[in-house]
């Protein structure tokens, strides 16, 4: 009988930890296409940060545009167009995991 429950116990404590160890694997994916996402570092006026891409890896994301300097920028379904002015674009994106929140900060760098 005490040889039955180690082994439950055991079986137990592997499932959690198997269970544990995916959820963290996919938390550790959701920042890894955050980081490698293509996001040029520079961008001349006129041109476009295309996030729609970013939909097919995460559905459940969320981002917010910050400027710095005279940039002026229009953001339409997913698409963030520079329309003038040199200066900095700061891109924040965001998601629930399943054991945390995740926030990546990207700067693009605006010039003339």
């Amino acid at each position: 009988m005490n040889l039955t429950l180690e082994i439950l116990g055991a079986l137990v404590v592997a499932t959690l930890g198997v269970y544990l160890i995916q959820k963290m694997q996919h938390d550790y994916r959701l920042i890894k296409i955050f980081k490698n996402y293509p996001i040029p570092p520079t961008l001349k006026v006129g041109g476009i940060i295309d996030l729609e891409k970013l939909y097919i890896f995460i559905q459940n994301f969320k981002y917010k545009i910050e400027t710095r300097g005279n940039v002026n920028v229009e953001s339409v379904d997913h698409v963030i167009r520079v329309a003038s002015g040199p200066g900095e674009v700061v891109i924040s994106l965001s998601a629930w995991g399943y054991l945390d929140f995740y926030k990546v900060e990207r700067a693009i760098k605006i010039i003339d």
